[in-house]
């Protein structure tokens, strides 16, 4: 007897679904491993830096970025044990770097609404084969 086309299409969400979870999962730990505490200077020219002593001047707060360009980070770290990044290498070499919490809330959402098209796919599977 001929499977319905229903019953292997949903097997082939199920399946689908389940690896967009795994895969979603896997990168996101990835990324996470990669994301740095950043803190974003405007740095000072060398002899101001070593006169002030401090690289520049703080630009907003320091939070959890991925920057995969070495060059951009400044020797040092903020009063709080973030790494330095000069906002002028990023705007010079057009690097926007992505933020941690940003990445991780498209995981958190693909993660959910594939694991919910699986759920119901796997239901739907179920239901077409006891009928």
């Amino acid at each position: 007897m001929k499977k319905p086309f229903w019953l292997k299409s949903a097997r082939v969400v199920a399946i689908l679904a389940s690896i967009t979870v795994v895969l979603a999962l896997g990168f996101g730990a990835w990324f996470e491993s990669r994301a740095v505490n950043v803190q974003r200077i405007d740095p000072h020219p060398a002899d101001l830096a070593a006169l002030l002593g401090e690289a520049g001047t703080p630009i907003g707060s320091p939070q959890r970025l991925l920057i995969f360009d070495e060059q951009a980070f400044v020797a040092g770290t903020s009063p709080d044990g973030a790494k330095m990044v000069s906002e002028t290498y990023l705007l010079e070499k057009n690097i926007y770097p992505l933020q941690w919490k940003t990445l991780e809330f498209v995981r958190n959402i693909m993660v959910l609404v594939a694991g919910l098209v699986g759920v119901l796919a796997l239901g739907l599977t179920w239901f077409l084969r006891r009928s």
